[in-house]
């Protein structure tokens, strides 16, 4: 099959992107032609496809023609919609798999291909199509910004702390909706976990169309360890939604224990200044690879104390598929993948008192947290395996096109 495979960026940005790469790596070795879509930028990864790809935006708030650009291009870009008719009429496109496409992109490609006849299937990465954020904060951790006006979210500054930028994402939101532009020209929802289908039910989505299929771990490639080399290993966004100053707390109680911070962020710096003068804590930068690897392999176990409504993190997938017990918090998806007490602990991200018992435990209690991380390793390789993932994939594509 020629398969779009349709995301605003096309490099390693996030946990979107790294599915989508993967996913077309996976495509292409076994026999299909993955063919990306993305908006044109300097990191992107090289491909002949380039030329299709809508010109690059910037989406710093701002006032004025550039910001009144950007608004039009987030609500329907022209371009976009062009440039993915020209795609389908020159590869003969078989389907079309959407990833992210908000404000880069545009939902506009969507009606070329419902025009072009291309059926189109969707994996819903987070909670955009519920709420102008991004993000739905967890309860006592911040505002739900779901049923907020364009007005009131606009007061609120609850994207990128901008009015601008703010009004741009509720009023584009509220015009997509209106449209109904994702529920009409998607064949099939795909969400990664009951959460977010039992989410997209509630905000009016069809029922029918949304099934849930679970991301996966190829664990061929990922030896496990199941000791550790005494330290608490955090990996994603330095960004305040991630619950990270929890881990500074952390920190503070348990001095003789430490803990390693992997990510870049925007929230960095202020991240870095809260942490200062705390010596059994590490910011380490970004890492991948082998690199990443060695540090996921030495960890007690991994960290993931988020304040919003995690959608199904493939870092704690990952942590688990190296034999590490994850404490997370009991939001969004993140209960469908760890069992409480089993294959790691779960607790409120607040709850500083639940997270200083688990890291203890796990800490001092060698043969306990030797018998959990056999628990997390096996727990992927019998519930989230990447073959069964793909199949059903698979199966997917082929319901779309009937």
């Amino acid at each position: 099959m020629n398969i779009i495979q349709a995301n605003k960026f096309y490099y390693l940005r996030g946990g979107a992107e790294k599915y989508m790469l993967d996913l077309s790596d996976w495509l292409t070795k076994n026999g299909n032609r993955a063919i990306p879509f993305a908006m044109q930028h300097q990191s992107n990864l090289k491909t002949i496809y380039s030329d299709y790809f809508p010109t690059s935006i910037s989406t710093t708030p701002s006032i004025g023609v550039s910001g009144l650009r950007t608004v039009g291009r987030m609500m329907y870009s022209l371009q976009a919609r062009r440039k993915m008719a020209t795609l389908i009429n020159d590869t003969g496109a078989d389907l079309c798999h959407v990833h992210n496409i908000y404000t880069q992109l545009s939902p506009s490609i969507l009606d070329t291909l419902t025009d072009q006849k291309v059926p189109t299937v969707m994996t819903v990465h987070d909670h955009h199509l519920v709420s102008p954020s991004y993000n739905v904060w967890a309860k006592g951790c911040g505002p739900d910004f779901k049923d907020y006006g364009v007005l009131k979210a606009t007061i609120s500054k609850f994207h990128k702390d901008s009015f601008a930028a703010s009004f741009a994402q509720a009023l584009t939101y509220k015009f997509h909706k209106i449209l109904d532009i994702y529920n009409k020209n998607i064949n099939t929802f795909i969400t990664p976990s009951k959460y977010m289908k039992n989410q997209m039910v509630k905000a009016g989505f069809d029922k029918g169309k949304i099934v849930v299929n679970n991301y996966g771990m190829d664990t061929a490639h990922m030896n496990p360890s199941f000791s550790h080399d005494g330290y608490f290993l955090f990996v994603g966004r330095l960004n305040i939604e991630k619950g990270i100053e929890t881990i500074i707390k952390l920190a503070e109680i348990t001095p003789d224990i430490k803990y390693k911070i992997v990510g870049r962020g925007v929230d960095m710096d202020y991240l870095h200044e809260l942490a200062d003068g705390l010596d059994n804590i590490e910011f380490l930068g970004f890492r991948t690879g082998d690199a990443l690897a060695k540090l996921y392999k030495g960890a007690c176990a991994v960290l993931l104390p988020s304040y919003v409504h995690e959608v199904f993190p493939l870092v704690l997938l990952e942590a688990m598929a190296y034999g590490k017990p994850v404490i997370a918090s009991d939001v969004g998806g993140i209960p469908e993948i760890v069992n409480d007490r089993l294959t790691g602990f779960i607790a409120h991200p607040t709850d500083i008192r639940a997270w200083v018992e688990a890291v203890l435990r796990l800490y001092h209690d060698s043969d306990f947290h030797k018998e959990m991380s056999k628990n997390a390793r096996l727990r992927i390789e019998k519930d989230f395996n990447i073959k069964d993932h793909y199949r059903r994939l698979m199966d997917t594509y082929s319901m779309a096109q009937r």
